[in-house]
């Protein structure tokens, strides 16, 4: 079938059957995640954890591990590494 040969109708036919489709892999709704309208109201801080440190040598870069959510973790990195 090719698309250029239907009429109007049958093409707004073709869109809605698509609508209904079940959709497969990564699907990106239409709304923002209430994480994100969240952030922008609240800031992410970090905490460090007593006992849980990473040892290293005093000329060694400073490491850390940041657990928690994707989307806390990486808006805090993304304020503390701005412009770097």
């Amino acid at each position: 079938m090719k698309l250029e040969e239907l009429s109007k109708e049958q093409l707004l036919e073709e869109i809605k059957k698509l609508k209904r489709r079940k959709k497969y892999g990564l699907v990106w709704e239409d709304k923002p995640e209430s994480v994100v309208e969240r952030c922008k109201k609240e800031i992410p801080v970090l905490e460090e954890s007593k006992g849980r440190e990473i040892e290293k040598k005093k000329d060694a870069p400073y490491n850390l591990i940041i657990e928690g959510d994707n989307y806390h973790s990486l808006s805090v990195l993304n304020y503390t590494h701005a412009g770097k």
